[in-house]
């Protein structure tokens, strides 16, 4: 009786967590002009009502001279709202972009240093994370935290989408089975490409 309450309960510390949780790991190489420069890890983890999407990159190339960019971005959903996101770059060891967007009450606080700014936004559930594991099939905005705005997307053919940026830069995602296998980002000085690895 003892042997099958312990296996019991074994099963049920196995099997209950599975039902409530799902993660999701992908990897992504940083191609420009045909060598690889970098990698992005991409992991989505949900418990109960809470999501979230985490993206480590890192990159080194050489353009005028070598320069080493790593960045980290997070998004947190609670019932498919996005209540805390941030976004951290470096270059070369130094910070160039350190935001955090908090959810407080019906608005949203981004923090950048010691400045504060309220955005008036409606509640945002989805964000340029959310396109790495969700096709934006009927989706129309997204929301960027380097911006702190939402964008449109636009369709430009089956299971290819385009978001552009204020600073005439864009990026075009493609899919498969609902999950983004590439990423071209065209940039005023550069253009690189994110392939997911099979």
């Amino acid at each position: 009786m003892a042997g099958r309450f312990s296996l019991i309960f074994i099963l049920s510390a196995v099997i209950i967590p599975a039902l409530f949780s799902q993660d999701k790991s992908l990897e992504y190489t940083i191609n420009r002009k045909g060598d690889i420069v970098g990698h992005i890890f991409f992991t989505q983890s949900s418990l109960a009502d809470k999501t979230t999407l985490r993206l480590e990159s890192n990159v080194k190339t050489w353009f005028i001279f070598t320069f080493f960019a790593n960045a980290l971005e997070e998004a947190v959903f609670e019932n498919d709202i996005m209540i805390r996101s941030s976004i951290y770059r470096q270059l070369n060891g130094k910070e160039k972009v350190n935001k955090t967007t908090t959810l407080n009450g019906s608005n949203y606080i981004v923090q950048k240093g010691s400045k504060q700014e309220v955005l008036n936004n409606d509640p945002i559930r989805y964000t340029l994370l959310n396109m790495y594991v969700l096709e934006p099939k009927n989706i129309s905005k997204v929301y960027s935290d380097n911006f702190q705005q939402l964008f449109d997307i636009q369709k430009v053919g089956d299971q290819h989408y385009k978001v552009n940026f204020p600073d005439r830069n864009y990026t075009e995602y493609f899919y498969k089975n609902g999950v983004c296998v590439k990423v071209h980002v065209h940039h005023t000085l550069y253009e690189v490409t994110i392939e997911l690895k099979r």
